[in-house]
């Protein structure tokens, strides 16, 4: 437990009723979201399509949608109530994942699940600035730690729950069953989140002003260039993997359903060790979020790099792919949480956080056919030398990153 002057710190009674909401909140989302990748295989099969590149272009539309509206959803989160806009969201979603349910045809997927990503979006941003109003200090710091394992929390159940489902009842069940928890947890959110807190967790020296008039500030332009590249290459890596590990097991046919559920349960294993190793070397780098990206963009290029040579092996492919993918869940929340609250001084955390989710899922939305199209059916050896070329595009970004937001912020303090 950490402690200031001797003292536990402890959430009060309304920070732990917000916490739970904002936690349960973005778990619904990923259980709306995440269901694809497990039901991608099944739905190639549906269609009648061989070649999974085709059916890219669903997880494809949902990146675009989702990562236009954090642009919207940023910029309105600092400016109207969350408790709508992730009430709308919410709900919305549960619509789109029903009407996926009963879709029959490639391009009423792709519409649905691009309207999908348009609510999700309403999401994250709200939320992020919903924990920036009710938290400070050592509070906040552990609340965004919490709201980081949404990624483990959320992509092992519901990666494990949607095997389950479509093994033993069919791939539309993938979406109708997450729907229906989307849709009760929206009405809990709606009925048990009153009000906003009115005053910022940083007290009256909080500076207002607009996003735009940040711009103005010596070294603020370069810093955002080299965020946002390093969040769209992140992007690339992270729902490259996400999205077709489930598919490139199917497609090596040597996993069976136990080995599979097996994976899958490792995976979150993994990337909860890669959050906690995310907090180890922010605590080493002084609470530095840049320098912790820099660090674990370095690591994950080792290991895509040992992943190229090895990709004949099936079975190494896949544990240095997990491995991958810890990896890229411990620099996720740096990104969109910590990066953020970097600028909460100047009142625009839900603005900086919509536009850095923006481009990791412009990342995303290239990552999704490209992968199809390099995977080629079942030969990902093309695949793993992308990881390694895109990688080592995000270090050289991110270590310039570091010394450039080092001098913004020594400059503008």
């Amino acid at each position: 437990m950490e402690r200031i002057n001797g003292s536990a710190v402890r959430f009060t009674s309304r920070q732990k009723l917000i916490a739970s909401l904002c936690f349960g909140a973005y778990l619904s989302a990923y259980l709306m979201r995440v269901n694809i990748s497990i039901a991608l295989p099944d739905i190639a099969k549906y269609l009648g399509y061989s070649d999974i590149s085709a059916i890219g272009y669903i997880p494809g539309a949902f990146f675009w949608t989702y990562a236009l509206g954090q642009l919207i959803s940023g910029w309105l989160g600092d400016r109207i109530s969350p408790k709508y806009m992730i009430a709308v969201g919410l709900f919305c979603s549960v619509v789109s994942n029903l009407a996926f349910s009963f879709a029959s045809s490639l391009s009423s997927m792709i519409i649905l699940w691009a309207v999908n990503g348009v609510f999700q979006s309403m999401l994250w941003a709200p939320i992020m600035k919903t924990i920036v109003l009710n938290f400070d200090g050592v509070r906040l710091g552990k609340m965004t730690f919490l709201m980081s394992m949404t990624l483990v929390v959320g992509y092992s159940l519901s990666w494990s729950a949607s095997t389950v489902i479509k093994t033993f009842l069919d791939w539309r069940f993938v979406f109708s069953i997450p729907a229906v928890v989307g849709g009760i947890f929206a009405v809990v959110w709606t009925v048990l989140y009153k009000k906003d807190t009115s005053v910022p967790a940083f007290g009256k020296n909080t500076v207002s002003s607009k996003f735009s008039s940040l711009f103005r500030l010596k070294y603020f332009p370069l810093t955002v260039v080299l965020m946002l590249a390093v969040g769209l290459l992140h992007g690339i890596i992270k729902e490259s993997i996400n999205t077709w590990l489930p598919t490139m097991m199917d497609s090596f046919g040597s996993f069976s359903l136990s080995s599979t559920l097996g994976v899958l349960v490792i995976v979150p294993i993994i990337n909860f060790i890669g959050i906690v190793f995310m907090r180890v070397i922010m605590a080493k780098g002084k609470s530095n979020s840049f320098y912790t990206v820099s660090v674990l963009l370095v690591i994950s290029l080792a290991v895509a790099v040992v992943s190229v040579s090895l990709s004949f092996n099936t079975f190494a492919l896949v544990a240095l792919t997990v491995a991958l993918s810890g990896l890229t869940f411990a620099s996720n929340p740096v990104l969109t949480a910590f990066f953020p609250i970097e600028f909460a001084k100047w009142n625009c955390v839900s603005t900086v956080a919509g536009t850095v989710d923006c481009m990791i899922y412009f990342g995303a939305a290239l990552s999704s056919p490209l992968t199809g199209f390099l995977a080629d059916g079942s030969d990902w050896s093309r695949v793993t030398l992308m990881w390694s070329a895109v990688l080592l595009l995000a270090v050289i970004s991110s270590v310039l990153l570091k010394k450039v937001s080092a001098k913004f912020f020594k400059t503008n303090t």
